[in-house]
């Protein structure tokens, strides 16, 4: 999983036998072809992030570090350039091979180092080993027909947030993305919407419905700095399990997202399913960001994305799309929770029971659709 109620299919290589002392046997490689991403997770929870460099049909090749939780992506990225690591992934073996070579440009005390682990046996400069092999990009049955496939049903929900008093809504492409008609959940009716502007690439929206709100969201003019408090809001149950608005509280904990994406920020506090397309917000209620992805607890534990305001503001500018001014006060909790609870919106996605079908057996899947139909 990484981005909000996503799955892809994987290439998964895990229990390789004899694969020390470069690897213990309880490392996992997992392989990404959408993505282009091979995630290698250790047996101690450290996590490294290679990209494909070549794919021939069933065999794969690794390319540079991207991105590593153990140490620093830089001090991580030198000490691959010194000790260059190249991984082939033989599907139909089962086999991974793996070539280590000493740069000769390497510090001398790295250079010190890595003949002394060479010459006692910690480190092997080839090794191939035997795993066990999950190919999850195996073609999957295709859904049945149903006298229903023709049937518009509510599929799927998500969350948004109000930035104009008529009726101008923010919330993620994803969640509104083949729906036949979009509904906005306001004051105990379902209003529709219509699709004003997208940006699939960030993963961005703008609805509009015919709703006057009373609260409206400014967006921040300066996007977070690192450690600043946050508040994430949003449907994470849907309405089906509780209609009441959730909130988290946490601080941004970096400025870029997942593969140095600088149009994302990390922050810690909680993104669960339904939250996409939520606000973000500072203590004076200005949107800082839209809550858009999660990384998977096999990467690591809280780990949450959100899209920067100033991405927002750009998507925004370049669709004729102007925002309030933006707050310079901090806002008493009840001022604040009274904006989040009427400035933040239930969206539903209705679609076909045929589209629903195809989009659950497609490998990549960012909706939350009701559990009826997983």
């Amino acid at each position: 999983l990484l981005w909000c109620n996503s799955t892809y299919a994987e290439i998964i290589f895990e229990r390789c036998r004899s694969f020390e002392p470069n690897h213990n046997s309880s490392d996992k490689f997992i392989i990404n072809l959408e993505r282009g991403v091979i995630q290698n997770i250790a047996a101690n929870g450290d996590v490294f992030y290679f990209s494909i460099s070549n794919n021939y049909g069933e065999i794969f090749t690794s390319g540079e570090l991207i991105d590593s939780t153990v140490i620093s992506l830089e001090e991580a990225k030198a000490f691959h350039t010194w000790m260059p690591t190249k991984y082939t992934f033989d599907i139909p073996r089962k086999r991974i091979s793996m070539v280590v070579r000493l740069n000769p440009n390497a510090p001398k005390k790295f250079k010190k180092w890595y003949k002394k682990e060479l010459s006692q046996g910690g480190v092997k400069e080839n090794i191939s080993s035997t795993c066990d092999v999950k190919d999850l990009y195996a073609k999957k049955e295709k859904p049945k027909k149903s006298p229903d496939d023709n049937k518009v049903v509510a599929a799927s929900s998500g969350s948004g947030f109000f930035v104009s008093r008529t009726g101008h809504i923010v919330t993620n492409h994803h969640v509104i993305d083949q729906c036949k008609a979009i509904k906005v959940n306001f004051k105990g009716k379902d209003v529709e919407a219509k699709v004003l502007a997208v940006d699939k690439t960030n993963d961005l929206a703008v609805i509009q419905a015919k709703i006057n709100p009373s609260k409206v969201y400014p967006v921040s003019n300066k996007d977070v700095s690192l450690l600043q408090d946050i508040i994430v809001a949003g449907f994470p149950l849907g309405k089906h399990v509780s209609a009441a608005i959730k909130t988290h509280k946490g601080s941004v904990t970096a400025l870029a997202g997942f593969g140095d994406n600088y149009s994302n920020f990390q922050t810690d506090a909680t993104i669960n399913q339904g939250n996409s397309g939520g606000p973000v917000m500072d203590h004076k209620g200005n949107i800082v960001g839209v809550a858009v992805a999660l990384i998977s607890a096999e990467a690591g534990q809280n780990i949450f994305f959100a899209v920067k305001s100033s991405t927002l503001k750009t998507f925004a500018n370049a669709n004729g799309i102007t925002f309030l001014t933006p707050n310079h006060r901090e806002m008493p909790n009840e001022e604040l929770g009274q904006l989040i609870t009427e400035g933040t919106v239930f969206l539903e996605c209705w679609m076909t029971v045929a589209k629903i079908k195809q989009m659950i057996a497609e490998e990549e899947n960012r909706k939350a659709f009701y559990s009826e139909f997983k």
